[in-house]
C-alpha cells in the first residue's frame, strides 16, 4: 500500500477551495505528509481590461496572491503543525496543476468542486473535472468542508487491474475502519440466466479479491446501472468518501457523454477519490 508523502491542493481562495485545503491539511497531518499549497492565477486576470500600466496591475495581483498564500499556510501551520510547501502558477488552472504535481511527484492532488451543474459544465468541465485528464495521481474532488477523518469508505470496483489499488486508497483514507467493497453489474437485458451466470464470476472475483487484500473489508455485489446504484448504496450507508478507478472513453466521447467514474463524481453528495488506471 502506497504511503501519501506529498499531496498537492489547489486553491483559488474560494469556499470550495478552502473546503479542500483543510481536507488536504487533515490528511497531511493524518499522514505525516508534505502539504504542497498551489494557487493558479490566469493570464487574463494579470490584464484586466484596459489598465493604463498593466505590468504594474499583474505584479501587484501576483503579490496579492502571494500574500493570502502566506496566510493561509500560517493559519494552517498554527493549526495543523504540518509541513507546507507554497507555490504560485500562471495560466491555465488544470494544466498548471497537473504540470506541478508531477513536478513534485505528488501521491495526490485535492480539488474543490464549485455547486454549479449548467450543461456547459457537464460538457465541458470545471477545473475539477479537467485535472482528470491530466494529473497521472489520484485525484480527490472535495465537496463538503471535512469535521474529521474520513470513516466511511465505499470502494467501487470493476475487476479490472487497478482494483486492488482502488481498494488499497480506500483503507488508506478509512485508516482504521473497515472499507465498504461494491461491485455493481450492469444487466444483460431481461436474460436471468445470463445474469445470474455473471453474478456468479462476480462473486467468485469478489472472494478471491477479499482473500487477497489484508485488511477488513464488507462487500456487495449488486445488479444494475452502475452509477445510480454506486450512488444508492453511498447513500444508504451514509459514505462520505467513495473511490473508484477513472478509465473509459477517451476524447470528445468522454467529454460529452461521460463515464462511470466521472457521472459518480458529478453527482456524489460527497467527497470522491478517483485513483488513475492505464
Amino acid at each position: 500500500m502506497q504511503n501519501l508523502t506529498r499531496i498537492v491542493v489547489a486553491t483559488d481562495f474560494s469556499m470550495p477551495a478552502n473546503a479542500a485545503v483543510t481536507r488536504a491539511a487533515l490528511l497531511a497531518r493524518q499522514h505525516g505528509a508534505e502539504l504542497h499549497l498551489l494557487h493558479v492565477l490566469s493570464p487574463l486576470a494579470l490584464y484586466p481590461g484596459q489598465a493604463i500600466e498593466p505590468a504594474a496591475n499583474g505584479d501587484a495581483r501576483l503579490a496579492a496572491a502571494h500574500s493570502q498564500l502566506n496566510a493561509t499556510a500560517g493559519r494552517l501551520l498554527e493549526r495543523y503543525d504540518i509541513h507546507i510547501h507554497i507555490a504560485q502558477r500562471v495560466g491555465r488552472a488544470h494544466t498548471r496543476i497537473g504540470e506541478y504535481a508531477n513536478e513534485v511527484a505528488a501521491d495526490l492532488v485535492v480539488a474543490g468542486v464549485r455547486g454549479e451543474n449548467s450543461l456547459l459544465n457537464l460538457m465541458l468541465g470545471s477545473t475539477a473535472w479537467r485535472l482528470l485528464r491530466v494529473c497521472e495521481c489520484p485525484v480527490l474532488v472535495v465537496r463538503h468542508v471535512p469535521i474529521g477523518p474520513y470513516c466511511r469508505v465505499l470502494a467501487a470496483v470493476d475487476f479490472f487491474p487497478h482494483t486492488q489499488a482502488v481498494c488499497d486508497w480506500g483503507k488508506q483514507m478509512a485508516g482504521d475502519e473497515p472499507v465498504h467493497v461494491l461491485h455493481v453489474l450492469a444487466p444483460q437485458d431481461q436474460d436471468e440466466q445470463a445474469n445470474e451466470g455473471m453474478r456468479a464470476i462476480a462473486g467468485n472475483l469478489m472472494s478471491n479479491l477479499q482473500s487477497d487484500l489484508p485488511y477488513a473489508t464488507d462487500v456487495h455485489i449488486d445488479v444494475g446501472y452502475p452509477p445510480v446504484l454506486i450512488l444508492h448504496h453511498a447513500a444508504h450507508w451514509n459514505t462520505d468518501l467513495i473511490v473508484l478507478g477513472r478509465h473509459g472513453l477517451g476524447g470528445l466521447e468522454a467529454c460529452l457523454l461521460g463515464s462511470v467514474s466521472k457521472d459518480v463524481a458529478q453527482a456524489a453528495n460527497c467527497d470522491v477519490l478517483l485513483v488513475y488506471a492505464d
